[in-house]
């Protein structure tokens, strides 16, 4: 509305249009590099021990919707099975544990303490009137592979129907010299069932 007044007075007087466009041009380069700024920010943010995020589909559930999320966390084993479980490791964004990867290679094989896993959590984001602003409505962990305490975990989303998510983690079990694969099957948020796998 400002700026459109700011224009309708301008191109009134002679010489002044080029001005109020010039305004116009700089009040749009300066949004952009915000936003560009914003957007480097916001990476930047995201921990490194999350080393991969697949996001698709959609969901809704009574009038809130949105998308769903898959979201790979790398963190130190718990050999302390009181551990296991911990609500504080779902909570993603509000995480700040920093993760110690196992450097010493020559006790590698015998400290279990600092031995990394993956683990695997879905997300459940909604969008407030199709604007940017993204609320994470609910976040589950995927209990069938995270138990496994495996090092590595990749994704693959198919969302073919709508309101339903099926994401497959394949992994390799070093101790076993074998594949893993763990699919599940995403509904309404906090919901998720195993489907079953050629594996």
């Amino acid at each position: 509305m400002i700026i459109q007044s700011v224009i309708t007075k301008a191109c009134r007087l002679p010489g002044m249009f080029l001005a109020a466009t010039l305004f116009v041009a700089a009040l749009v380069a300066i949004s952009d590099t915000r936003a560009r700024a914003d957007s480097n920010d916001l990476v930047s943010s995201l921990p490194a021990q999350i080393p991969e995020i697949v996001t698709g589909g959609n969901w809704s559930n009574g009038d809130i919707g949105g998308v769903y999320r898959a979201v790979v966390v790398l963190s130190n084993k718990d050999n302390d099975d009181s551990n296991k479980g911990n609500k504080g490791k779902a909570d993603l964004l509000s995480r700040s544990k920093t993760v110690q990867p196992a450097t010493d290679t020559k006790n590698a094989g015998s400290n279990k303490d600092f031995e990394r896993k993956a683990e695997v959590f879905i997300q459940w984001i909604s969008y407030e009137n199709g604007k940017a602003n993204a609320k994470i409505v609910k976040t589950v962990s995927v209990k069938e592979f995270n138990e496994k305490q495996l090092r590595h975990a990749f994704l693959a989303m198919d969302t073919l129907k709508d309101n339903e998510m099926t994401l497959l983690v394949t992994s390799y079990d070093e101790n076993r010299d074998k594949d893993v694969s763990v699919s599940v099957k995403a509904t309404v948020p906090g919901k998720y069932e195993t489907a079953k796998t050629g594996k």
